[in-house]
């Protein structure tokens, strides 16, 4: 418990709440201090808005993101009041600008930001109205407030930005050996596999944000300021981190196929499982004495581990005698080279924490590494293109805008005391999805009872303002903090601060209390019935576009891992852009499926199908990264022409449920004839290779093996066995899509 609180103290949320929390008091105390507060207030709202979009990026990015959520809220909040004199004027310029300011969030995340930002400067208009030139007073000094927020980022970026990389290395390294961990229980656990494969799902979803995140964090400070020492180490870091997850979603293909192979005892594989578990550790391990800034601290010897894997694979083939056993020693042999390789990834990261390896080189170019970051496209025409009724965006401004109409006219028709609590409500629940509207209420909810409740209780038994101030502000840093750590947990420090803060002006702060889990449970229950009556959002009608990108993500891939093969090129940047875009696009329909099995009942249209789709995509994923590690890390001999033959066939396929989904004409097909050549070569090299070890063993029950004889074999059974492992799964997936066309 206190290492965790020791870890929230050091995170970049609660740095960035501190700073915040600062800006937005300065002004306050100030205006304190000359007797101004109403306009000094106003400042401090520039600051809370403006700093919402600083999230993890680059230096740029994050100016940017402040300088236009100020602007937007500035622009907004004058609006407003300029139209409020008249409610027939007002009514539609809130329309208008809630449509507006909502739909620019089309440009991705941190512009849905900066249209928060907006939304919330014209809800808090409605707090206290101004007239004349208070107006543009006021709409200025939030603007000036969004400077104030401006400078304090551009003072505090390095601390945050180092802080930051810290955390979310931290973090993908606990993520990492977590995906490892789940990966050798899939295998031996029988039981409670739906809820290890959600959990896997949904890991794999947070890995790929983890890597975006240092992507645009790394890549683009090394571009702007290049490569000291201390940002090196943690680019190589997070390269290594790459390959770990490529091996470790490579691993589980071998298992599978293990299992099958040996039966439901996995007694021989139980020494590889156990050193897959050790190797997590060690992972977890190096992430706590990083977060702790500490040396590593001392931990078991992998190297009889090592051994007792060894030692099972010479049992097994003293038990079953060769040749009956070397298709099982082999893929064991296959099994213990991809752990040994994890634990050579592993180590060269310890040593870069260590910095043993200070001359290492990266290699890469700056043009070379801007093309792993993912760039948002700013064009005008993204916003003609989604001015549609099948746009996403464009249903969530239309829901929203009526949304919040509704619920500004009920704050009028009903005598409800700080109406504008329900338009918050809406701007913070409402979101595009279902699923996700859905959990921000329930949290929205729980938050503001469970906070409504233990203000109350302090307001109670406490007359105390100054008290009352500690709280208020206590909660105001916390509420920052956890916004995007735990939501659930910041509405309930809101609730406490709102509360505290009005118990600070008036004696009636049970008024507050009532009045707020009021107007929040009508905000939340006109979200709700938005999202599912006002062109509602299914997943089950927007996934089958995952599973396109999903299918045509995984086809580059694999052409990427054949032109390796042939070319055997030493430049695989190439190859590791597709890799990343194929793990992207399977973290996202991992995500579209979690959403649709959220949703409703009525709603889930095909969910098993679905989720037979999402399965075959992933296996296929594992099964080629088995194949593209296999061929990077080693120097293979198998014909090209044949391997190019089957690749072609495996694509074929992918094609196929392509032409499906799209109604677009598959390319030419391998003929069978040509296929079963081509395999016949593969099997012919094993065959011949195979024909010279029982020669070898001349009646002998068992003689050692040569190494590069073991390497040539191993390859040669490997590649046969994946190829057509990945021909089975791209024929499942062909024919799942036609079923569910």
């Amino acid at each position: 418990m206190l290492q965790e609180l020791k870890h929230f103290l050091k995170s970049t949320d609660f740095v960035k709440a501190l700073v915040i929390t600062f800006g937005a008091a300065v002004p306050v105390s100030l205006g304190i201090w000359l007797e101004q507060v109403p306009y000094f207030l106003s400042i401090a709202m520039g600051v809370v808005l403006a700093s919402g979009s600083a999230v993890p990026g680059s230096r740029k990015h994050k100016n940017v993101g402040i300088i236009a959520s100020a602007a937007i809220a500035m622009l907004a909040s004058i609006a407003i009041d300029l139209a409020s004199e008249s409610l027939y004027l007002l009514l539609p310029v809130l329309g208008v600008l809630v449509f507006c300011i909502s739909f620019i969030s089309v440009y991705g995340f941190r512009a849905s930001l900066v249209s928060f930002a907006g939304l919330m400067a014209m809800v808090l208009s409605f707090v206290h109205a101004h007239t004349g030139a208070d107006i543009f007073i006021h709409g200025l000094l939030m603007g000036a407030g969004g400077l104030w927020a401006l400078l304090l980022s551009l003072v505090f970026h390095s601390l945050l930005q180092r802080r930051q990389t810290e955390n979310l290395l931290t973090e993908c390294l606990r993520q990492t050996a977590r995906y490892i961990q789940l990966r050798g229980k899939l295998v031996t656990e029988s039981q409670d596999r739906d809820a290890l494969q959600k959990e896997f799902y949904n890991l794999q979803v947070k890995l790929n944000e983890t890597h975006e995140a240092l992507r645009e964090v790394l890549l683009h400070e090394r571009q702007s300021s290049g490569t000291s020492n201390y940002h090196r180490k943690q680019l190589l870091i997070f390269i290594d981190l790459i390959d770990i997850l490529e091996l470790s979603l490579a691993n589980p293909a071998n298992y599978e196929r293990a299992r099958e192979l040996f039966g439901n005892s996995v007694r021989v594989l139980l020494p590889f499982i156990k050193l897959v578990f050790e190797l997590s550790a060690k992972l977890e391990n190096l992430a706590f004495s990083m977060q702790q800034e500490r040396a590593l601290t001392s931990e078991n010897d992998i190297e009889p581990l090592l051994e007792k894997c060894r030692d099972s694979i010479r049992q097994y083939v003293e038990e079953l005698k060769l040749p009956q056993a070397r298709e099982g020693a082999l893929l064991l042999h296959n099994l213990l080279d991809y752990e040994e390789k994890l634990l050579q990834k592993i180590t060269s990261i310890e040593r870069v924490y260590l910095d043993l390896e200070e001359q290492q080189s990266i290699g890469m170019q700056s043009r070379e590494s801007r093309q792993f970051i993912t760039q948002q496209d700013y064009d005008v025409r993204i916003l003609r293109d989604n001015f549609s009724a099948d746009s996403p965006i464009f249903k969530h401004a239309g829901r929203l805008t009526i949304a919040m109409l509704l619920g500004y006219v009920l704050g009028i028709i009903f005598p409800i005391q700080n109406a504008y609590w329900i338009l918050l409500t809406i701007v913070v629940i409402l979101r595009p999805g279902y699923t996700l509207t859905k959990e921000r209420s329930k949290h929205r909810l729980y938050g503001t009872l469970l906070g409504a409740a233990i203000a109350g209780l302090v307001v109670l038994l406490v007359q105390n303002v100054y008290l009352y101030g500690v709280l208020a502000l206590v909660s105001l840093i916390l509420s920052f903090a956890f916004i995007q750590r735990n939501y659930r947990t910041s509405s309930i420090f809101v609730t406490t601060g709102v509360i505290f803060i009005y118990a600070l002006i008036t004696p009636d702060a049970f008024d507050a209390i009532q009045f707020r889990v009021i107007d929040t449970l009508t905000g939340a229950v006109i979200s709700i019935v938005a999202i599912s009556f006002l062109w509602p959002s299914w997943e089950s009608s927007s996934i089958k576009k995952n599973i396109v990108n999903t299918l045509n993500a995984n086809r580059s891939y694999l052409a990427e891992i054949d032109r390796y093969n042939q070319q055997k090129s030493q430049n695989a940047t190439a190859y590791k852009l597709a890799r990343k875009e194929a793990f992207l696009q399977m973290g996202n329909l991992n995500a579209a499926f979690q959403r649709m099995s959220q949703e409703p009942k009525t709603a889930q249209q095909k969910l098993m199908e679905f989720y037979e789709i999402v399965g075959l995509n992933h296996t296929f994923l594992a099964a080629a990264a088995a194949l593209g590690t296999f061929i990077r890390d080693n120097q293979t001999e198998a014909a090209p022409e044949d391997f190019h033959l089957v690749i072609q066939s495996i694509d074929t396929n992918l094609a196929h449920a392509l032409h499906t989904l799209e109604q677009e004409a598959p390319e030419v097909s391998v003929s069978r004839e040509e296929l079963v050549a081509a395999y016949g070569h593969l099997e012919g090299r094993y065959n011949e290779l195979v024909a010279i070890r029982t020669q070898e063993l001349a009646g002998a029950a068992y003689k050692p093996i040569a190494p590069d004889f073991l390497k040539n074999l191993k390859e040669a059974r490997l590649i046969s066995e994946q190829l057509k492992w990945l021909h089975t799964i791209s024929g499942n997936l062909k024919q799942a899509v036609k079923e569910l066309a």
